[in-house]
């Protein structure tokens, strides 16, 4: 019996590990190859970056796209015409969504390692979507926005009120959601309507 394909996004190279949120998300990966044929797509900003297909175990092919820290911030300007959090019109270009688009099909099912990588497949019919929030994204930016001055104040603002709109939107539009602690999960909820 053939195992399902999996499409697995994520807004970072995975390595060189550098961070928590990196051993999360590849501790998931190395989870997931276990259970599924999984292909990875990754987006990153600098050349030194680039990753060969030896540093992942169990995964069949891998799609990387630079992103010039140029286009990302011409990317972010987007939110003055659409209703989207600064980070994931930040994360979201249009030659990825592109590849994305064409090979979709090709998946069973799709998994986004946070909100910065679901408007990808956000809107996606006929394929299992799975969603790591890491973290409540609008629950940081709620405190935040009390403490700011200034323009970093209004910036939360705005982008605590998109967060915690596309956090329900994503809640709704995939099948299986997971946060990191149960006080993220008890916040994402409670802004349920």
């Amino acid at each position: 019996m053939s195992r399902q394909k999996l499409l697995f996004i994520s807004s970072r190279p995975l390595y060189p590990i550098i961070g928590g949120d990196q051993i999360r998300t590849v501790q998931q990966l190395n989870f997931l190859t276990n259970k599924f044929d999984v292909d990875v797509l990754f987006l990153f900003q600098d050349n030194s970056e680039k990753m060969k297909n030896k540093e992942f175990h169990g995964v069949k092919n891998v799609f990387c796209y630079r992103i010039s820290k140029i286009q990302s911030i011409i990317q972010t300007l987007r939110f003055i015409i659409n209703n989207l959090p600064l980070q994931v019109n930040y994360y979201y270009n249009r030659k990825v969504a592109h590849l994305v688009d064409s090979i979709i099909t090709n998946y069973d099912c799709v998994f986004c390692n946070n909100i910065r990588t679901a408007e990808y497949v956000r809107k996606k019919k006929n394929i299992i979507k799975y969603l790591d929030f890491v973290d409540a994204i609008s629950m940081n930016y709620d405190k935040a926005r009390h403490e700011a001055k200034g323009m970093k104040k209004l910036i939360y603002e705005i982008d605590y009120r998109r967060c915690r709109t596309y956090e329900q939107k994503c809640l709704d539009a995939f099948d299986s959601c997971a946060v990191i602690s149960d006080i993220d999960n008890q916040y994402i909820i409670s802004c349920q309507k």
